[in-house]
């Protein structure tokens, strides 16, 4: 009897789910490659294993830090299992819905669980699923020159990927009109529409670009320096981590303290995780900067002082 397209589905996810548990990650190429089955496919199946914990980043899919699935209560054909029959019934009724997503947390995290505890950001509530994502998903794919529309505003767009910021989603694209590289608000975008014509593939390395990519507001072109002096009760949390990828430390100080900077393409880059950390941290450069600060800092005291609320 013939295979049907469910049953390959299965057998194919199946194997990819091992092999992750063994391997960790793996090629979306040699996955097409090894089950007989275009790259397509394996994207399309690892959209329909959100379920797990799965990454896919530059064609490489991989099982999340801090998470195995050797170590799961459930053998990954039964947990493969579980999330088909969920699938099947959802949106059937908004009740039936609450219940599978009750369920669903209950199982994610436990079943995946290591000694390490990760908390996950919180993101915007989309779905992945609409009409406009698979617009979006299919055009980048393709290579698909597109046009947007977004808060009325019309752009002739090279859409390359769909990232989160601060847990919202957004569409990086380039602007053909400017030729710089943009963020779009999926929530914001009103139309999207995929043209015939093919763009060639980007010079520019994408992955890369996003690894300096901080926040949604970042300016393509755009590179200047940041410099902040970090005092000694916070210094270790610089020292133990990057903020940005492009932090670097310049000195440390006998007191403990640290000069540190940023690359950055915007103030906004920046200005949350400075002010993340008052009052330990102290603008240095760039004066413009600086000088913005201070002023943005007196006039939220002011307001503080003034303002009376009746509770």
């Amino acid at each position: 009897m013939q295979e049907s397209k469910h049953d390959k589905f299965f057998s194919r996810a199946l194997l990819i789910l091992q092999r992750l548990s063994v391997e960790g990650s793996v090629s979306i190429i040699d996955l097409a490659k090894d089950y007989n089955c275009d790259k397509r496919t394996i994207y399309r199946d690892i959209k329909r294993l959100h379920f797990f914990p799965l990454e896919l980043n530059a064609g490489i899919v991989s099982v999340a830090d801090g998470f195995s699935l050797e170590h799961a209560k459930l053998q990954e054909n039964e947990l493969l299992i579980a999330e088909l029959a969920f699938s099947a019934i959802d949106g059937i009724d908004s009740k039936i819905d609450k219940h599978i997503q009750a369920i669903r947390a209950k199982l994610s995290n436990p079943l995946f669980f290591t000694p390490y505890s990760i908390k996950a950001e919180a993101y915007e509530d989309i779905n992945m699923n609409s009409e406009l994502l698979n617009k979006i998903e299919d055009a980048i794919m393709k290579r698909n020159i597109s046009k947007v529309t977004s808060n009325s505003v019309m752009a002739t767009i090279e859409p390359y990927k769909v990232v989160a910021f601060d847990g919202f989603w957004y569409l990086l694209a380039k602007d053909l009109k400017d030729q710089k590289i943009k963020t779009f608000l999926v929530s914001y975008i009103n139309e999207f529409r995929a043209t015939a014509q093919v763009y060639e593939t980007t010079k520019t390395n994408i992955n890369q670009v996003l690894e300096n990519v901080h926040t949604a507001w970042f300016e393509d072109g755009n590179s200047f320096e940041v410099k902040i002096k970090v005092k000694s009760p916070v210094a270790k949390y610089f020292k133990l981590k990057k903020h940005l990828s492009s932090q670097k430390i310049i000195k440390e100080d006998s007191d403990g303290s640290l000069i540190v900077s940023f690359e950055v393409s915007s103030d906004e880059d920046v200005d949350n995780i400075i002010k993340a950390w008052l009052p330990h941290v102290e603008v240095i450069k760039p004066e413009r900067f600086r000088k913005k600060f201070i002023v943005e800092l007196e006039e939220y005291v002011r307001e503080l002082k003034t303002v009376q609320y009746d509770i």
